[in-house]
């Protein structure tokens, strides 16, 4: 059985609160600039369309990575708590 390493858990969850950072930088991007992709500067509706897609598609995905990351770190959050409070501290 391998010992259970608060060190690695921590590292863990600083790794996931920077790819956090980095989605909510993105989001936020997007957000302050979706009329560069809304109001895109070509007489193609197509065109249009496809950068409307896109930038739906972008704000989809940085959402989802937010959500997705918030959960690991309350996950990871749950495992140390149970550690401190003398859970089993050792993993398979």
């Amino acid at each position: 059985m391998k010992k259970f390493n608060i060190d690695q858990v921590e590292d863990t969850n600083i790794t996931l609160d920077t790819v956090k950072g980095l989605a909510q930088t993105i989001n936020d991007l997007l957000e302050d600039n979706i009329s560069l992709f809304t109001e895109y500067p070509s007489t193609y509706k197509g065109v249009k369309g496809q950068a409307d897609r896109l930038v739906t598609k972008l704000l989809a995905l940085a959402k989802a990575t937010i959500t997705a990351t918030t959960t690991a770190q309350n996950q990871i959050e749950t495992v140390a708590e149970d550690f401190y409070k003398g859970g089993d501290h050792s993993c398979n």
